[in-house]
């Protein structure tokens, strides 16, 4: 299928892609890891989205360079389970998070290594929750629709937007 516009190898885009910081690229790729791996964990869309939001949420209190990127990600992972009553097995997690970085290698061994990075990931845990001093709960945009079930929604007419009746008000 021929597509109108601008492609990925056009340099006019390839120059504009280069403009994009570098932490910036790092956090899409590891917002990614997050919901790929989230989603072979069987978590369910809000759970993903408080672990995206965990993430961003400690790197905009610390700098990026001070802490492993995909470290955070599995500890954000490893506690939007509990914020959402979706628990996950810190085994898991290390798991989907070895088979995604290393598709080809064997499964990890229940050794000294696989150990230490489960203890790094619970260590990793208790830093967020006091870097962010323990406010990792939060009220998603699309939770809104599903707090309220069969309620009468009304419409915003200059927007087209539906809204819930008690926000009218």
């Amino acid at each position: 299928m021929l597509r109108d516009g601008p492609t990925l190898m056009d340099p006019a885009v390839l120059q504009e892609a280069s403009r994009i910081p570098p932490d910036a690229r790092t956090h899409f790729k590891v917002c990614r890891f997050i919901m790929e791996a989230g989603v072979k964990l069987g978590l369910r869309s809000i759970p993903i989205a408080t672990a995206c939001t965990i993430y961003h949420r400690f790197f905009t209190e610390v700098p990026l360079e001070s802490y492993d990127p995909y470290l955070v990600a599995m500890a954000a992972l490893y506690l939007a389970g509990k914020v959402e009553e979706q628990h996950l097995r810190t085994r898991d997690i290390i798991n989907v998070s070895h088979r995604y970085m290393h598709p080809r290698s064997e499964p990890l061994e229940l050794d000294t290594h696989f150990w230490e990075l489960r203890d790094s990931i619970v260590q990793c845990e208790l830093l967020m929750l006091r870097v962010l001093c323990f406010r990792v709960s939060f009220q998603h945009p699309h939770k809104v629709q599903s707090a309220h079930p069969g309620r009468e929604w009304g419409k915003c007419a200059s927007y087209g937007l539906t809204l819930h009746s008690s926000l009218l008000h």
